[in-house]
């Protein structure tokens, strides 16, 4: 049936485009801005559970009040509006807990719209199985918001991609009043917002050990991987890595468009397996500091979410009586981007704290106005090989400049230009003391000789080293970042547990025999 408003699929593709650049743009970048300012562990934790906070509230919101009260496109601008300002606000400030309570009111504002930008959708859509083509520019949306700031915007070093989001969030909140009217529901939209009729469905054996694995598996995947993904790879000295997380959706358009043909040939069960087996491999992956496992580790994440994620969600829909759908994939949906997540992310930074670095920090003084700085950063060593290795290309910003012919910024000389005098990619304490100035300024912080001494004395004690005191850049790098071996597998064998779990106690019989 054709709709009655002009290109409603385009209209409806622009607004899952802009919903996913929202959040694209603050979703993974704002923890590892939270460890460029030197947060502890705990405090990203909690920045990375602002989301899941709003999912716990947001069915309460959206269930018993926009559904039954407001036209789902005006609730949707009020929203957006209130969120763009917690966003912009949050930007000016470098503090955690004023950080923390704008992008909590920020993710109470931001997770009821996914559901009302999803009701407006499927309220005007001609036919509601085409909906996943729009949904895909949701992923769209989110690349390009990540991608923005990795170009032009300074990526986690600088506040500016929540100055980006709340702009982004300004713009939909103007857009939403020219979506078609899609007025309450009234008293039709019903009571049970958060699936709690469905509870009587696991009763049913196959149900409840469904729903608790699923739920289980969710505690240690997406809140724990997106909290801990962009510290781990700034930590390891990785190109661009706020750019690199874009490979998770460009994974995800893949698996998502071929999703269907594997459930044809694998049947829902088996997929779901290989959604959870991803997850174990890809915390595998990352418990390696070999780049080529980190990249393989992202590239996983299409069939982790929608194996995993979408998998369930059409389990439930195929398995649960037609008067009990909704409710159950509102259980479902609370259990897992709700308290799964929230828990993943709170026990994601528990864990940067249980496995902290060796050392982080030294004395320096601020180059420009002469301030002692007790717990400085240490000194900046860059990769020797960035500017040859194809990877160089991922520092974005640079490509394009350099495409477009601008000239390059001037030149900020790291730790090993200054000090590594044989050029053989490892710095002595002779080549320090050897140095031909009385201190090292690298990025606007000025060290000093003997403090640099020290410190590498620290690393090579640390490090458990033995004869002279020699560091290269790999070195360097380990002692100040995050244990992340023991951070990464121990999830993973967690997530085994749980899919061992699931293969012995999940006796579900095939789709087919049931229908």
């Amino acid at each position: 049936m054709a709709s009655p408003h002009p290109l409603i699929r385009t209209r409806l593709s622009a607004l899952m485009f802009l919903e996913f650049f929202i959040w694209g743009s603050w979703g993974v970048a704002i923890t590892g801005y939270a460890a460029n300012l030197g947060f502890t562990g705990s405090e990203i934790g909690w920045l990375g559970s602002v989301a899941a906070v709003g999912a716990i509230i947001s069915p309460l919101f959206v269930g018993l009040i926009a559904d039954r009260f407001f036209a789902a496109q005006k609730v949707l601008s009020v929203l957006h509006l209130a969120g763009a300002a917690c966003l912009i606000g949050a930007g000016f400030t470098r503090e955690f807990l004023p950080l923390m309570i704008l992008m909590l009111f920020n993710g109470l504002m931001f997770m009821p719209t996914i559901a009302l930008a999803n009701s407006v959708a499927f309220r005007h859509i001609p036919d509601p199985d085409k909906f996943p083509r729009i949904a895909v520019l949701g992923s769209i949306g989110w690349i390009v918001a990540v991608l923005i700031p990795s170009l032009f915007l300074g990526g986690t070093q600088e506040p500016n991609f929540l100055f980006q989001a709340g702009v982004g969030g300004i713009v939909l909140a103007l857009y939403a009043w020219t979506l078609p009217d899609t007025p309450p529901r009234g008293a039709e939209a019903g009571g049970d917002v958060f699936g709690l009729s469905a509870l009587k469905l696991l009763k049913d054996p196959v149900f409840l050990v469904f729903v608790l694995c699923v739920f289980m598996f969710s505690i240690p995947a997406c809140g724990y991987f997106f909290t801990l993904m962009v510290p781990m790879l700034q930590q390891r000295g990785y190109p661009s890595p706020l750019a690199l997380t874009s490979l998770n959706q460009f994974s995800e358009i893949i698996f998502m468009f071929s999703m269907p043909w594997f459930v044809s040939k694998l049947g829902l069960k088996r997929v779901l397996l290989l959604g959870m087996l991803s997850w174990t491999l890809r915390y595998v992956c990352f418990a390696s500091p070999e780049f080529s496992f980190a990249l393989l580790g992202l590239v996983l994440h299409g069939m982790c979410y929608s194996f995993l994620y979408v998998g369930a969600y059409m389990w439930i829909d195929r398995r649960a009586p037609a008067e009990l759908k909704s409710s159950a994939q509102s259980l479902v949906a609370f259990l897992l981007l709700g308290v799964g997540f929230f828990a993943g992310a709170k026990g994601a930074g528990a864990m940067m704290e249980l496995y902290p670095p060796d050392v982080s920090a030294m004395p320096a003084v601020n180059a420009e106005n002469g301030e002692a700085i007790a717990d400085a950063k240490l000194p900046r060593w860059s990769d020797p090989q960035a500017a040859t290795s194809a990877w160089r290309y991922l520092d974005l910003s640079g490509t394009v400049k350099e495409l477009m012919g601008e000239e390059a910024p001037p030149h900020k000389p790291d730790l090993a230009e200054q000090l590594d005098a044989n050029e053989d990619g490892k710095i002595s304490i002779q080549e320090i003391d050897e140095y031909g100035e009385p201190t090292v300024t690298v990025d606007g912080l000025t060290y000093s000789k003997e403090d640099l001494a020290t410190t590498f004395r620290e690393v090579h004690e640390k490090l458990g080293l033995e004869g002279d005191v020699t560091l290269d850049r790999e070195q360097w790098l380990a002692v100040q970042a995050n244990k992340w071996g023991p951070i990464w597998l121990y999830p993973a064998v967690f997530c085994f547990v749980i899919l061992a779990v699931f293969v012995v106690g999940f006796r579900d019989k095939p789709i087919e025999e049931k229908q």
